[in-house]
């Protein structure tokens, strides 16, 4: 049997439309995490964010919500709110490196901070079950996607060891610090460590952009049940059907990545005001799938430049062709 494979939440890309597509023409993902969802002292979710928990858009059964905040009453309010739609697990993030999340004291930012991280999860393991009985529903299994630490990989010792008080469901672990965003290489003895001294099942996240990357992720580490991929897999959207099919490295499906591109082109002009937001959501899924076409520079050059959806259109056709 397979181990399960997870797929990563990118911010402002794999959005409700994107999940539901990618399942439709590649699936084989055994969950799915949204791009976190902000909750705050208005104690409502935008429409935007609740697109992306609406169960008649999103398949509760693999879909995952991911929480960004470090405040316990706020995660507490979006919790009860998320498992009343039947939702029966919540991600919190504790891995976003950007600059403008990490000033607030969220995502990674939280880490540096360890009395602080501490006193919110003690505050929302203690007060789940209760915040979820007043909407009548059963409270939520909790897992983490987190980094090492902020500034220094030796923080993750007495990260790991708050996180070892609570019953975390999962710990998904990318084994950077804050400050290396996805430029420094990843630092695996500490997810060595983690193996030995973590209490929560551990899932590992961070450059698995082939098959072979999967084999051997999983080859070196047998006792975790699943790995997360994001741009990799984003990169190459039949990554995980190879994987399951037992396939070696394959060429991208052309015929179907073009019915795939084809379908989010479609979707996202239908549901975005204009054609500069059109534009600007499929370039940035460009950036990602052009290493798929690595003999079509001047192409991909005339994509990033199209300032019109016509535009845009003739020079896929191009690349597609």
């Amino acid at each position: 049997m397979k181990q399960k494979i997870y797929f990563a939440p990118l911010e402002g890309v794999t959005d409700s439309i994107f999940r539901n597509t990618f399942e439709k023409y590649y699936g084989g993902v055994d969950k799915y995490f949204t791009p976190f969802l902000s909750p705050n002292s208005t104690y409502k979710f935008t429409t935007r964010e609740f697109n992306q928990i609406d169960p008649e858009k999103n398949n509760i059964e693999t879909t995952v919500p991911q929480l960004l905040t470090n405040d316990a009453e706020h995660f507490l309010w979006a919790a009860s709110e998320i498992a009343a739609l039947g939702y029966r697990e919540i991600n919190f993030n504790l891995g976003c490196p950007s600059g403008t999340v990490v000033a607030k004291k969220k995502g990674s930012g939280l880490l540096f901070y360890t009395e602080m991280l501490d006193n919110m999860l003690y505050k929302v393991f203690e007060g789940l079950e209760s915040a979820c009985s007043k909407k009548g529903c059963t409270a939520p299994n909790i897992s983490i996607k987190t980094r090492l630490g902020k500034l220094e990989p030796d923080e993750f010792y007495e990260i790991l060891d708050i996180y070892n008080k609570y019953p975390i469901s999962e710990l998904t672990i990318h084994p950077r610090i804050q400050k290396d965003f996805y430029r420094e290489h990843l630092k695996p003895e500490f997810f060595d460590y983690a193996i030995t001294h973590s209490n929560a099942p551990l899932v590992f996240n961070g450059d698995i952009v082939t098959v072979s990357d999967i084999n051997n992720t999983f080859a070196k580490y047998p006792s975790i049940d699943a790995i997360m991929i994001g741009r990799g897999l984003l990169a190459n959207p039949g990554l995980v059907l190879a994987y399951k099919k037992g396939l070696e490295e394959t060429p991208l499906d052309l015929k179907i990545f073009k019915s795939f591109h084809d379908d989010l082109l479609i979707q996202y002009t239908d549901l975005l005001s204009g054609e500069k937001p059109v534009l600007h959501r499929m370039k940035e899924f460009i950036a990602y799938w052009e290493r798929n076409f690595p003999n079509d520079t001047k192409t991909i050059k005339k994509i990033r430049k199209a300032n019109s959806i016509p535009e845009y259109k003739s020079n896929i056709s191009v690349l597609f062709n």
